[in-house]
């Protein structure tokens, strides 16, 4: 159990995100062996940024992206404790239920250190 990432599109092979940095991804989320869209950030022309790595996301999120580099286009397959667990999101996601996630990362940022 955890994420799984199926690499579409290679990145830089360089360049990864870390704890703490903000990301910028466009993502289309899906539930696991199914076309059934739940969200998606390319439908509303909006890349997601988030800080990575500390909570603010699902744990497949928090450990699948910084395994990816700039530019990688990859699926994140997650599965349902790395998601949203017993609980599920109502009523978009039910409970239990492992998604895939089609991300592609598109920009990187490293908190400014005082």
């Amino acid at each position: 159990m955890g994420v799984e990432i199926v690499e579409l599109v290679p990145g830089d092979g360089k360049s990864r995100p870390r704890v703490g940095d903000t990301v910028t991804i466009h993502y289309v989320g899906t539930l696991a062996g199914t076309q059934q869209v739940f969200d998606s950030s390319r439908d509303r022309s909006e890349p997601f940024k988030t800080p990575i790595g500390i909570g603010h996301v699902i744990r497949g999120w928090d450990e699948g992206v910084p395994q990816l580099s700039l530019g990688c286009k990859a699926i994140l397959k997650v599965s349902p404790d790395y998601a949203y667990g017993a609980r599920g999101f109502p009523p978009i996601i039910p409970p239990n239920a492992a998604l895939d996630f089609e991300v592609e990362l598109l920009a990187i940022e490293r908190p400014k250190r005082p």
